[in-house]
């Protein structure tokens, strides 16, 4: 009984990181649309603080998810679940270099409105996007089901 309630903690831990990196990404997200209002004279520095702030604290989340997953291995034994971990982990990285292309991209729409190819490029990135968020998804919810045999 012990292994399993430590088992739910550290899950309820890496639940509690995913709503810390969602937040994460609605401040990131907030920043680049304030940092686009500012075209064609871009106040850059303000952003460039926040992509350092935000890098710093994904680090730390990731830092945080593999403690976990280190855990649940050697302490626990639970390989499905670190598998998942890590699938999720993948898909997170997936993720964060889809939203930085997705910003470049739309900066460039911005700075070039007239050209069609530039809005197909953000239709694209955004499509990669919305794939990677629907993977995390499912295997957030095959760790749900797994955990919930413990």
């Amino acid at each position: 009984m012990k292994m399993g309630s430590e088992c739910h903690q550290l899950i309820r831990k890496f639940y509690g990181l995913q709503e810390e990196r969602i937040q994460v990404y609605h401040r990131f997200q907030e920043g680049f649309e304030t940092y686009l209002n500012t075209a064609p004279n871009y106040d850059f520095a303000p952003y460039r603080q926040l992509v350092h702030d935000v890098t710093q604290e994904f680090q730390r989340i990731s830092s945080d998810v593999i403690a976990i997953k280190d855990r649940l291995r050697d302490e626990h034994s639970q390989v499905e679940l670190v598998r998942l971990l890590e699938n999720i982990q993948d898909e997170e990285k997936k993720k964060l270099e889809l939203t930085a292309e997705l910003q470049v991209a739309r900066q460039v729409v911005v700075d070039n409105s007239e050209e069609e190819h530039h809005k197909q490029e953000v239709t694209q990135v955004k499509k990669r996007l919305q794939q990677t968020v629907g993977r995390i998804c499912e295997h957030m919810d095959d760790l749900k089901f797994e955990s919930e045999d413990l």
